[in-house]
């Protein structure tokens, strides 16, 4: 049934070319489940896209359906679907260059970035980076036969846990749930265990007490169901946060008018705005419901925060060498450089956002507005 489906859409882009206009007919291959949150904004995605092209471009939403976060960048790559929520972490060996600016996000921790809202200006940063300064990224999208169309960040991690922490020295011999390869180096660095475990087991490994913390994001607090067994939330340790870019399929891309590409960027815009401030939202809503569910909810202590500050400052030097000892890339220092300097811009120009459209309007000004369609995923 599921090669059956995937035969049915693997043709569902579909152009018509009427006196010089292009339109088409598009998938999303969504791989979050149906009635989420991200799942919404991107409907509303797809409804920006059919006004901002005057109906000259559709977009059908196959949420969890079509592919899974696992099969996306094959699906889009082999033209399955059309544009998707593509996970890069899943695939290290096709991406490293991405893979590496996207573990920058730990600098959004440090004093002069942290806040509620650093992951909007993470998420600035970065689009603004792949999209006019790393050609290494073009390329690795090139490769995969797909387009870089922006991207969205998650919150910053917590420590969500069963057990009271007063100091670092009680992360010692703690059982910590890891989400990748940033969070696995800071558990280690406090003398922790990190645990491998997908964000679908993390609830049953916290009851059962084989975890102690979650090092998970504050939106998941509630929709992963954490709240209901955890005790303690402390934020500011050990941060970073999941990078979600969104990609399409090139021949896709490159089959719109030009016009319709530019209806495409202002669409991709707002979903990044979107996914982002959804986040906020729903990271808002977990620290509200937390003290009438008797959970202490606020600050890491003082000694965890500042040893999280100077784990990052060491742990930027880090990635740029794992990044070249495994993977050639020799830019690393020079990208934690650029985004950290334009971690300031960005910082300074949401640090006031109350909306997912006052944050779309931002990044479309800033960003994808300035991009040359003509000549872009070429």
């Amino acid at each position: 049934m599921k090669n059956t489906m995937k035969a049915l859409f693997a043709g569902v882009s579909m152009l018509a070319v009427t006196g010089g206009a292009q339109a088409a007919d598009l998938s999303f291959a969504g791989g979050w489940p149906p009635n989420s949150a991200p799942t919404a904004k991107i409907e509303d995605y797809a409804k920006a896209v059919e006004e901002y092209s005057n109906g000259e471009v559709s977009v059908r939403v196959f949420p969890l359906s079509l592919l899974s976060f696992g099969e996306i960048n094959a699906g889009l790559r082999d033209g399955i679907a059309d544009v998707a929520g593509n996970l890069l972490a899943y695939f290290p060996a096709e991406y490293p260059t991405l893979n590496m600016l996207a573990e920058f996000s730990e600098l959004v921790e440090l004093e002069e970035f942290s806040g509620e809202l650093s992951s909007l200006a993470f998420t600035g940063a970065i689009m603004d980076y792949v999209m006019n300064d790393c050609p290494a990224c073009i390329d690795e999208m090139s490769a995969q036969n797909q387009v870089y169309l922006g991207a969205s960040s998650t919150t910053s991690y917590a420590l969500q846990c069963a057990v009271p922490l007063s100091s670092v020295g009680d992360l010692e011999g703690k059982r910590l749930r890891a989400a990748g390869a940033y969070w696995a180096r800071w558990a280690e660095s406090v003398g922790a265990v990190p645990v491998s475990m997908s964000v679908n087991e993390t609830l049953e490994g916290l009851s059962q007490g084989v975890v102690d913390c979650t090092m998970s994001n504050t939106a998941d607090f509630v929709n992963f169901g954490f709240i209901d067994v955890v005790d303690y939330v402390y934020i500011g340790a050990p941060g970073a946060q999941f990078n979600v870019p969104f990609t399409m399929n090139k021949d896709s891309w490159n089959g719109l008018s030009d016009d319709n590409k530019q209806a495409m960027l202002r669409a991709h815009a707002k979903l990044a705005a979107d996914i982002a401030w959804v986040y906020i939202e729903e990271g808002r809503a977990g620290r509200e419901r937390a003290p009438g569910e008797g959970i202490e909810y606020g600050a890491a202590p003082d000694d965890i925060v500042a040893m999280n500050r100077e784990f990052i400052q060491e742990d930027k030097d880090a990635i740029a060498e794992i990044y070249n000892e495994r993977f050639g890339i020799e830019s690393g220092a020079e990208a934690a450089a650029a985004l950290t300097e334009s971690l300031g811009k960005w910082t300074e120009l949401t640090k006031d956002v109350s909306s997912g459209e006052e944050l779309a309007e931002i990044y479309w000004n800033e960003i994808f507005s300035k991009i040359d369609v003509a000549s872009y995923g070429q």
